[in-house]
């Protein structure tokens, strides 16, 4: 029985044209982050906080990785 899903080998790793657009898309995102240098502030609420801009959307990727995370795996869950 074979498998349809298309994929590439590279390294002893098999990736799907899914895996390779994320990391495509991940890729992009740090090339974002690290060339927004400049210090930023952000008001939230109360909170007033000042920092570089790379950490301010390194942290706010972070976040939305984590609740795409913990939202999405719970579909697949039997």
């Amino acid at each position: 029985m074979s498998d349809d899903k298309t994929t590439v080998s590279a390294g002893g790793m098999n990736l799907t044209p899914k895996a390779i657009v994320a990391i495509v898309i991940g890729i992009a995102a740090l090339i974002f982050v690290f060339s927004n240098t400049a210090d930023v502030r952000l008001q939230f609420l109360w909170l007033e906080l000042s920092a570089p801009g790379w950490v301010m959307l390194l942290a706010l990727f972070a976040a939305g990785f984590a609740v795409g995370f913990f939202l999405g795996r719970n579909r697949y869950k039997k």
